[in-house]
């Protein structure tokens, strides 16, 4: 199962890829699809990167999210998420940004994931899931970037936890 979600940022690439790519570990902080995340010290950096991966506390459950390609310079990387579950036999996802003009940036995600064949029954629910997960993650990072603040979202699943 393959699907794409963009969304317009309004800021600099620079501004988003610092938030997005260079401070990878600390999705936590901003996104409300992610309770809490830390730097996985124990991965080798890949390629520049400032981390190999992290660890994200999730409504999903516990993931390891690990790079498998990090370009600085193009603005783009990719990961693998390491986790055990019945639905998956793997997820990769690649993300990139990407300048309209000096003030406005796309963001792209792009989520590929291989299903079991209890996943291939439930495609069409997790579809739905996964989606509205990157597109709240998408919309929390504009938020954050164009604010300087968590989003309201992030705040409120910030207190049920």
């Amino acid at each position: 199962m393959e699907f794409s979600k963009k969304i317009i940022v309004n800021a600099p690439a620079d501004k988003v890829w610092d938030i997005l790519g260079k401070d990878f570990a600390n999705i936590g902080t901003w996104s409300s699809a992610v309770f809490k995340s830390v730097a996985n010290d124990a991965l080798p950096s890949v390629n520049n990167s400032a981390v190999g991966g992290r660890y994200c506390d999730t409504s999903f459950g516990k993931i390891s999210e690990e790079f498998i390609a990090y370009d600085d310079d193009k603005k783009t990387f990719s990961f693998k998420g390491v986790f055990s579950s019945k639905m998956f036999h793997s997820v990769v996802n690649s993300t990139g940004v990407t300048a309209i003009n000096d003030n406005k940036t796309e963001v792209h995600f792009g989520p590929n994931i291989k299903l079991s064949f209890i996943g291939m029954l439930m495609s069409p629910m997790i579809r739905m899931m996964l989606g509205k997960a990157v597109d709240s993650i998408l919309a929390d990072l504009k938020y954050y970037v164009e604010n300087g603040k968590p989003s309201p979202a992030k705040v409120a699943s910030q207190k049920k936890n």
